[in-house]
């Protein structure tokens, strides 16, 4: 994950509402992602930082049908229904 995408998840994380439980609806943590594709944890962990589809598609040099395509095998693996929870899942204790 680039310093740029680090940076700007973390701040994401700071503003993340407190009223969602660290890891809330997610089965897996963000450093145990072992069962995603090297292609599904990057689109994941963009959209975790806030990225749109569109914005995610530009940096990864595909189309937002192949985000939303990867986003939607994504919450199959994960057990999850959302962008938040996939935020969520990114969240780190603290």
């Amino acid at each position: 994950m680039s310093v740029a995408i680090r940076s700007y998840r973390n701040r994401l994380v700071a503003e993340f509402p407190k009223a969602v439980p660290v890891g809330a609806g997610c089965s897996v943590r963000a450093t145990d992602l072992t069962g995603l594709t090297a292609r599904e944890r990057a689109v994941a962990g963009l959209v975790a930082a806030g990225m749109t589809n569109k914005q995610a598609a530009v940096e990864l040099y595909v189309s937002v049908k192949t985000v939303q395509f990867h986003l939607t095998r994504i919450y199959a693996k994960l057990g999850i229904a959302s962008r938040t929870e996939l935020a969520a899942c990114f969240r780190e204790d603290g």
